[in-house]
Order: structure tokens, then sequence, then C-alpha cells
């Protein structure tokens, strides 16, 4: 990383003598559209990308979690078919997904009836791409929440069994305030990651139509392997860096101490309340 942070202040090219331009990467790429068109282009492909992922592999992580966690049948058998995704290889995870994707022969095409080309159109590709990060990670974080479901309070369940809540009731104000820890976990992460994504851009869809599938860190490689300007992908590695951690400082701040304890003492004082006016 120091390195790094050394090479992000000159043109080095990898091969020839450093060159020392103090913070001129850092500069051109804010403000020099001609040398460095999609800068600002790649900071939005990766928070659309981030805003069609983290949302709902929130939700879906939540709502299989709890589903799990209502002791159905063969639970253990839902958790490993969930969570096989999540140690298949990656790159073949990806070559399954052109086949079923292939837009002549493809599997999903036929089930549909029709020849799209998912990984080829402009707004559609990046949304396939969502989709298939949404299923390879969803069941790491079903292990992830559901561990952390299992460790509520089983006597604030009891508590509001008793005053008559639904099992919604029980979702929306046990289960959720209790993990809230969990989600947020996943939501630093989740947007950590969403600023990394690389690998299935540059195997599946390249930079995509019009730079659609172009993320941040695909740019960061195209600069610095293809372009062969070391400093100036260095200069954007660190410039990501520091936006992430000011971002998860920011979120740090924000998730409210003492999640469990809070929302314990609410739901104790609604049923005292509840009591007294019964």
């Amino acid at each position: 990383m120091l390195i790094a942070l050394v090479i992000s202040f000159s043109d080095w090219d990898g091969l020839n003598e450093i060159g020392w331009v103090q913070f001129d990467n850092y500069v051109a790429l804010f403000t020099n559209r001609v040398l460095y068109p999609y800068f600002w282009k790649s900071l939005l492909v990766s928070v659309e990308y981030i805003l069609l992922t983290v949302p709902i592999n929130i939700i879906l992580s939540l709502v299989v979690s709890a589903l799990l966690n209502s002791k159905i049948k063969a639970e253990r058998f839902f958790k490993t078919a969930f969570y096989i995704p999540s140690v298949t290889v990656g790159v073949a995870v990806m070559a399954l997904w052109r086949f079923m994707l292939d837009p002549t022969f493809g599997m999903i095409n036929q089930l549909l009836g029709t020849n799209i080309n998912f990984l080829g159109t402009e707004g559609l590709d990046l949304i396939t791409l969502a989709v298939m990060s949404v299923w390879g990670g969803l069941g790491y974080n079903v292990l992830i929440m559901l561990s952390a479901m299992k460790n509520i309070d089983s006597s604030l369940y009891e508590a509001a069994s008793i005053d008559g809540a639904n099992a919604f009731q029980k979702f929306w104000n046990i289960t959720v305030p209790g993990v809230m820890p969990t989600v947020f976990f996943f939501l630093v992460t989740g947007i950590i990651g969403g600023f990394q994504a690389f690998e299935q851009m540059w195997l599946m869809t390249g930079t995509g139509t019009n730079h659609s599938t172009y993320t941040y860190v695909y740019g960061v490689y195209e600069q610095s392997m293809t372009f062969g300007e070391l400093g100036v992908g260095s200069a954007m590695s660190f410039i990501l860096f520091a936006f992430l951690l000011v971002l998860t400082l920011i979120q740090f701040r924000a998730l409210p101490k003492d999640v469990d304890a809070k929302n314990k003492k609410s739901l104790f004082a609604r049923l005292k309340r509840k009591g007294g006016e019964a």
C-alpha cells in the first residue's frame, strides 16, 4: 500500500524510469475530461450497481433467514442449498450464467420464449450482473443473518405472544431491530464490495454498451494494465480508499448504539402499557 501511494504521485508505466508529478494525477482525474472521460461515469455505474444489489440482498437475507428460523422442516438442506453458490468457483459460475443467458440457445431465453441479449443491452446488462451478484452472495448472508436471529432473546417473542402479537408483528418489532447490527454489517461490506466490483464485469460484459458496466475498479484496471498508467491507477485506488473510509465512518456514526437493549426496553414498555390498559 505504501509503494502504491508513492507510485500515485508519479507517471510510472511499470517499465521506464519514474517521473514525479506530485498531485497532478489526482487533479487530472477530477478535472481532465479529455484524458479521463469515464472517471465520473465509473463512479456513477458503481453507485447504480450498489443500489441494485445491497438493498435487495439485505431484504432477501431478512426474509429467507426468518423463514428458516421458523422451525421449518429440512432446515439444514435449505441452508446448504442457499450456501452452495458462495463456495462455487466464481469463473465457473460466470461461465454457467453466460451459457444460460445466451440470446440464441440460452436456457433463460428458451424458457421465456425470447432472444434477449441480457449481457449486451445497455441498462439491462448491469441489472443482470446485479441479479447474479445477489444470487451468489445470498447464501453467505443468510447464514450470518440466521445466526443473528437465533441469538435474539427468546423471552421477547414469548412476551409478544402473550400480548397477542402475530408473526409479522414479531418479525417487524423484534426480529428486525434485533438484527440491526448485522444489517449494518451487510450495509458497510455491501457498499465496499459494490465499489470493488470488477471480476464479473471483466468476464461477462467488459465495459458494456456505452460503458454501462464500467465500474470504478474496472477503470483502475484499465488505466493501470491496459494503458500502462500505474500512477493514475494508484491515484484512483487511493481516491476510492479515502471515499470508502469517510463513508464507513459516517455509517458508524449513524448506527444506533445498544440496539438490542433499546429494543427490549421499548417492547416491554409497550407490553406494560397495554397490560395496564387491559
